[in-house]
């Protein structure tokens, strides 16, 4: 899977040159894994212009360092260098909380009299209290658990010795600001009836992704790590599956440090795929191709299986259950589009250690562009496909995995 990050700069790139049908044309080469392609547009474009010999050797030598830094995997899920994994360690971890706004309150007050600014503030309530519930039970990365603390942003701020902190937080994000610090209006976005007064606030182009930094560099350097959650709205199981994955990926890292970091995220696919065997792998059925047949599940994806409603994938997550793993649609790229909406990739991960077991790189456009919310419904292909399940198993395959287990038991 192309990097997201990867995807996002030279989309911003592109999109500075001015030039809108060169804009389409490389987000299509980069959706065919044709960066390097991107790469020599651009400054193909750069130096045709009136430019001094000196600049254009400086261009040249970019555009070399950028294709030589191209050997990214296909599970790229953050880059974290290991002084910050360190620093993640051992500081504190404070954790933002949402609190209500007054400019929302009053804005949800004109429209729902009633019940508006209740239903806001339950929202938000139960958010904290998912948030906390997920931490506590899945982060192992800060050498102190017993002292997490969570406070308001104005806390947050107001903390003196910030060098001793690391800050964890959740916030809705437009493609300027994925990479940008968090500034003091950039928490969640909420709303507690979005489809009702989708007509009149946009919600096109936004994520909402859980992210940490080290308190010092909160408010003027980017974030250590970001990891996209698959609602504009995180319910309990997006903010499990976040934390869990996230804390599981940093820990690897961690163990790692010493290994070639270009290759450490095939390597820990490659580790972690054997789990497939001994797991059932939980397919969404609103996101998988409808078109494939029972025969073609199996061989595509040879392994136990299962096509199954959302309820049962949220209570798996909510469990933990070591019984599965879980095909997970989540985003990549903040689409921009006539119609809007965000472009999803897939994965999967095992609920109860938030392993990343498998990752395909098979774009579609699922989010509705007025609400934020996740809908197959809406994808200009399916989120999940014959070459997804394929890559979720590759290394398995390459390695000759048992192709009988999951023919006796997948089931449609």
């Amino acid at each position: 899977m192309i990097s997201g990050y990867i995807f996002l700069t030279f989309h911003i790139i592109l999109k500075r040159s001015g030039n809108l049908k060169l804009r389409h044309a490389a987000k299509n080469l980069i959706l065919k894994k044709q960066i390097g392609i991107v790469i020599f547009i651009y400054f193909g474009i750069q130096l045709s212009k009136k430019t001094s010999t000196m600049n254009k050797r400086k261009l040249f030598f970019s555009a070399f360092l950028l294709l030589a830094g191209m050997g990214i995997s296909k599970a790229q899920f953050g880059v974290i260098k290991p002084d910050d994994m360190d620093q993640m360690h051992n500081r504190t971890l404070v954790v933002v909380v949402e609190s209500p706004s007054d400019q929302l309150t009053e804005k949800i007050s004109k429209k729902h009299k009633a019940d508006g600014p209740g239903a806001y503030s339950k929202a938000i309530d139960a958010y904290n209290k998912n948030f906390a519930d997920a931490i506590n039970q899945f982060w192992k990365v800060s050498a102190d658990m017993d002292n997490i603390e969570f406070k308001s942003l104005d806390e947050v701020n107001d903390i003196s010795d910030k060098k001793n902190y690391v800050v964890m937080f959740c916030r809705s994000v437009t493609k300027d600001d994925i990479i940008a610090p968090y500034p003091a209006k950039n928490g969640i976005m909420w709303w507690p009836d979005y489809k009702e007064v989708a007509h009149d606030k946009d919600f096109t182009g936004k994520i909402t992704v859980m992210g940490i930094a080290l308190l010092d560099k909160f408010a003027k350097g980017g974030p250590i790590y970001q990891i996209a959650m698959p609602d504009l709205y995180p319910t309990k199981e997006d903010l499990k599956y976040a934390v869990n994955v996230a804390s599981s990926y940093i820990m690897y890292k961690v163990n790692h440090r010493n290994d070639n970091a270009k290759k450490l995220d095939d390597q820990m696919l490659q580790e972690n795929q054997a789990a497939l065997r001994d797991r059932t792998l939980l397919l969404p059925r609103d996101y998988l191709d409808k078109k494939l047949t029972k025969i073609q599940l199996d061989k595509a994806y040879p392994y136990p299986y299962m096509v199954v409603g959302m309820d049962t994938i949220k209570r798996a997550i909510d469990s933990a259950d070591s019984k599965y793993a879980i095909a997970m649609a989540v985003p990549t790229d903040l689409e921009s589009t006539a119609t809007g909406g965000v472009e999803y990739v897939q994965c999967v991960f095992t609920p109860d250690d938030g392993n990343l077991e498998g990752s395909s790189g098979v774009p579609g456009i699922a989010s509705d562009p007025k609400s934020g919310e996740i809908n197959a419904a809406t994808a200009s292909k399916p989120l999940i496909t014959k070459k997804s399940l394929m890559d979720f198993c590759m290394y398995l395959n390459d390695s000759g995995g048992n192709s009988d287990s999951g023919n006796k038991k997948g089931k449609r």
